[in-house]
């Protein structure tokens, strides 16, 4: 008879599962390989049957792993959800808050903007998480998103912040050497700096009857932060947020009549959580403070 099997063994093997490697989900649980291979074997040596067939590719579910592996992720997800329901309840302001945020917000908007929370409220810490690839929510990579998108998940509070404007853009410097362009077809004449593998935003100028090819980007990277930057030194033209003009006054916006689809601007975190008086105060503030930044003057 099987005997009340340890919540972690299950755990462990919902997410070998998902992940198809023992070092993966080592990372993902924050755990050694070695504990996870035990996990394992107590596992199956206690249900009496063998879960994984293990060879030099990975791991893969037998028919019985199959079986069970459902069973496994509802109860991982039962114990996210209890996680962020405690967390939800939670009335004290210290503690830790995770922000997730893709390069240019990170990298421009909130640095500035954690500052000035952090003198207000200097009980809570703050995780910044930079990425452009979209974090899970619903499996706590993050408390707050700051998200291009709007999420469609109904178990997301989602607020919308004003949509960031774009332009196009160069120094003022650079401008001063080879003059300022008044027409799509006179960039042909100038340095632009674009995307290196990252075609979608080619694709994007394309639609709008922009000239350009790839062929054509003098300085190359898919690394927004530092095509602003390329800018910035004088290297050339890019598209870019119309809020960092204030940043960077070395930054002039060319081409008035060039119209660019505005980015959808989203803050969002999970229902569970919204009521945690932390994320609620971060959410308030980031709301406040960045609607302020995007509707200068």
């Amino acid at each position: 008879m099987i005997k009340n099997l340890p919540w972690e063994w299950i755990q462990s093997f919902a997410v070998v599962a998902k992940l198809g490697s023992l070092s993966k989900a080592a990372v993902a649980l924050n755990t050694s390989q070695p504990t996870l291979s035990r996990h394992m074997a107590g596992l199956e040596k206690e249900i009496g049957t063998t879960l994984f067939d293990r060879s030099t590719q990975g791991l893969k579910l037998t028919s019985s792993g199959e079986k069970l592996v459902e069973y496994g992720k509802s109860m991982q997800q039962a114990a996210e959800q209890f996680t962020r329901i405690a967390s939800g309840t939670v009335m004290s302001l210290a503690g830790n808050i995770r922000i997730s945020a893709n390069e240019v917000v990170g990298l421009y908007y909130l640095p500035a903007l954690i500052a000035k929370f952090k003198q207000k409220y200097p009980e809570v810490s703050v995780e910044i998480d930079v990425s452009n690839k979209t974090t899970s929510i619903n499996q706590r990579d993050t408390d707050i998103a700051l998200r291009m998108f709007r999420p469609t998940q109904p178990d997301l509070v989602v607020k919308r912040l004003p949509d960031i404007k774009l332009r196009a853009v160069a120094s003022k410097e650079y401008l001063a050497e080879y003059s300022e362009p008044k027409s799509l077809q006179e960039l042909s004449d100038h340095r632009l700096i674009g995307f290196d593998r990252d075609l979608q935003f080619i694709k994007t100028i394309k639609a709008l009857g922009w000239p350009l090819f790839e062929n054509e980007f003098t300085s190359k990277t898919d690394f927004l932060p530092l095509q602003i930057e390329l800018a910035r030194k004088g290297l050339g033209v890019t598209v870019t947020h119309e809020y960092l003009l204030k940043e960077f006054t070395e930054l002039q916006a060319i081409l008035p009549d060039l119209t660019l689809p505005n980015l959808e601007f989203w803050l969002v975190c999970h229902a569970d959580v919204q009521h945690n008086r932390r994320i609620r105060v971060m959410m308030d503030f980031l709301a406040e403070h960045l609607t302020a930044k995007l509707t200068f003057d």
